[in-house]
């Protein structure tokens, strides 16, 4: 498998990227090609900063470059709703339940990525090893667990993955995505 800490090229307008493919744009930011053959075409090259038709990585919210974590999960993931809560114990088995502080009920998933080619696999996990489980992303959840009419409110951090080997060109990943209030 190619190394995720292997140097990453810097965009080339004459170079021809395959889906998955990791590029350095001009902006020291990375970008990930979300489709096969992605090459600029005489005056019109297709550069990182096309976001979500030819590139991916970031999304442009409110004017910011936030990133965005667009690889599409297994079918499996597994949903954790935990809300904080207090409780006050009184006398004869009474007791008062009270929300324990602001953003007390933020969501976790446990996604797995299976079967996954060496070239997504490696794209996921230099995404994961850029946000180092520090810096949050956006996450598109399903709309079930939406708190907004909009996903791209709902920031997230992944503070562990664990990668597999399943046999040639066959990867599973399998990750934590913790909501965090934004």
């Amino acid at each position: 498998m190619a190394s995720i800490y292997d140097t990453v090229p810097t965009w080339n307008q004459s170079t021809t990227y395959n889906k998955y493919s990791i590029v350095l744009g001009s902006d020291s930011k990375y970008y990930y090609s979300i489709i096969d053959s992605n090459v600029g075409a005489g005056n019109n090259p297709v550069t990182p900063t096309n976001l979500q038709v030819d590139w991916d990585g970031y999304i442009i919210l409110n004017g910011n470059l936030i990133p965005n974590f667009w690889w599409k999960p297994s079918y499996n993931a597994k949903i954790n709703v935990n809300p904080r809560i207090k409780i006050n114990k009184f006398g004869n088995g009474y007791e008062q339940r009270i929300v324990d502080g602001l953003n007390n009920n933020l969501i976790e998933f446990n996604l797995a990525f299976e079967n996954r080619s060496e070239l997504e696999t490696v794209s996921i996990l230099h995404f994961l090893k850029q946000r180092n489980g520090q810096e949050s992303f956006i996450y598109n959840i399903p709309t079930i667990f939406s708190k907004s009419s909009s996903n791209l409110t709902t920031r997230f951090i992944c503070p562990e993955w664990s990668p597999s080997y399943i046999s040639y060109n066959n990867y599973t990943i399998e990750a934590k995505f913790i909501e965090v209030p934004i």
